[in-house]
């Protein structure tokens, strides 16, 4: 059901109405969503606050920041928010799999899925994900030798999904690569619908668009459809996800899991499990070369911890710094930067009325910039994430120095939160770990010159137009005597 405000809407209970702009009469903010999404959501909240209302078209938006009510919204409340009209994109490429579903639907595809994604199953195969870094490292010594910088976004996107082939598919999806590459790179835009003419005509009339969206489409089904019969031939390994959803039985028929079923589940997978892990390494070692002091700091815990040996699962509980690191890129650039939802029945949130149909965008990316909560929150500060500089805020708030301990668990939520957290966060986690410590004692990065990259709010937060970094040989610091 959509919600098309009117003005008996707008009349009805305005003093329990959340604040916000008025905008055009017609449009509201459509426009300046579509032209600087990440801008306007977070002016929105520096000037309304953490629960903001607004028109989108005709349709009535709420914007929620505010850390009570994202846990509302995601936590307490979640069984009245499902997927809704934002999601209706995602299903071009995604399908109906474990993104785009809600209910008993979305819990049967989970629960195949989940043993996957254990911590101490991930922890315990962590050689994987070195060994697939080790194999970035050495393709890099070409471009290290000459000084040819090298666009790391691919890479990134490359390493990630080696490792998520090794660790779920039970394939190397490199080897799928050319493939796939290209039609990643269609469907972040095309999942994103903005209302341009090209995305509203009927899928039926032959434009150039229209035929670029089917081969995309296409190229993504027939890859996941090859992985799927490779397996039913017995060529994948017995222990993958692919192999348990041919297997398991769906809770919700009774039957087994249909080919075009599987397929969304193995779609869902890749799109999601490699493109947010790429971008976050892609954004974590951008901000490692613009920051030497971070990159100092790093260089002796790792010399200190690691010596000259390939990093472990239980090495990176022993350095708090990288992760600190790795968090504080998460924070200022959320891979995950929005989760919208839908309301289905009338809500309170925040103490504002919020009607049934409408739609709650809780952007994660306006919430980690919120200086109410972040001291200088544009910055690249690790040190806020260490227990060392922990400060206990007034009133209860976390303030930017605190630790995570301390803080609200919804000032920082880069992974969602309640039952729909992102299944993938451990995995995510000790990749980004591994594969930082990996890089920085292997390499010293460097931005080309004339560097001007800025995020995207795509599907998920890309570099625009990439990250450009010169490579040299990193000099090895001794551990401590």
């Amino acid at each position: 059901m959509e919600h098309r405000t009117t003005t008996t809407d707008f009349a009805k209970d305005r003093a329990e109405h959340a604040p916000g702009p008025t905008g055009k009469v017609l449009f509201g903010t459509l426009s300046s969503f579509k032209k600087d999404t990440l801008r306007l959501l977070t002016e929105l909240q520096r000037e309304y606050g953490g629960v903001v209302r607004m028109k989108m078209g005709p349709y009535l938006v709420h914007q929620v920041t505010d850390p009570e009510a994202v846990k509302h919204v995601l936590q307490d409340n979640a069984r009245n928010y499902e997927r809704g009209r934002f999601y209706r994109g995602f299903r071009l490429f995604f399908g109906q799999g474990m993104l785009t579903t809600d209910g008993a639907e979305w819990r049967t595809r989970r629960a195949v899925s989940r043993p996957h994604f254990h911590r101490a199953a991930l922890r315990a195969r962590s050689g994987t994900i070195t060994d697939t870094v080790e194999e970035l490292l050495e393709r890099w010594e070409p471009s290290a030798r000459t000084g040819e910088p090298v666009d790391i976004t691919d890479d990134m996107m490359w390493l990630a999904m080696g490792v998520l082939g090794r660790m779920l598919f039970g394939v190397d999806l490199r080897r799928y690569a050319d493939r796939l590459l290209p039609a990643v790179r269609f469907s972040l835009k095309a999942m994103i619908l903005t209302g341009e003419v090209k995305q509203m005509l009927p899928r039926w009339v032959p434009t150039a668009y229209q035929r670029r969206l089917k081969r995309h489409q296409r190229t993504l089904n027939d890859v996941m459809d090859e992985i799927i019969d490779l397996h039913r031939r017995g060529g994948g390994s017995p222990d993958s996800v692919v192999a348990d959803l041919l297997k398991a039985t769906h809770e919700v028929t009774g039957e087994p899991f249909t080919q075009r079923q599987i397929r969304a589940e193995l779609k869902t997978l890749f799109l999601a499990g490699h493109e947010t892990t790429g971008c976050a390494l892609t954004w974590t070692l951008y901000a490692i070369a613009r920051h030497e002091d971070v990159r100092g700091r790093l260089d002796a815990e790792l010399a200190e911890v690691l010596g000259d040996r390939v990093p472990t699962a239980e090495d990176v509980d022993r350095m708090p710094y990288l992760r600190a690191v790795v968090d504080e890129s998460l924070r200022l650039y959320p891979p995950i930067w929005l989760f919208p939802r839908d309301t289905v029945a009338d809500d309170r949130i925040g103490g504002h009325h919020v009607p049934a149909g409408s739609t709650v965008l809780v952007p994660v990316y306006a919430a980690h910039h919120n200086p109410a909560v972040w001291d200088d929150p544009e910055a690249y500060a690790p040190e806020r994430f260490c227990p060392a500089h922990a400060v206990p805020a007034a009133n209860g708030a976390a303030g930017g120095g605190s630790t995570p301990r301390q803080r609200d668990r919804y000032d920082y939520f880069p992974f969602g939160g309640g039952a729909r957290k992102c299944i993938g966060m451990d995995l995510a986690l000790l990749e980004l770990r591994l594969a930082v410590a990996m890089v920085v004692r292997r390499y010293r990065l460097r931005p080309a010159d004339g560097d001007q990259v800025r995020p995207a709010a795509l599907v998920s937060l890309r570099p625009q137009p990439g990250v450009l970094l010169h490579l040299s040989p990193a000099e090895r610091k001794a551990p401590p005597a």
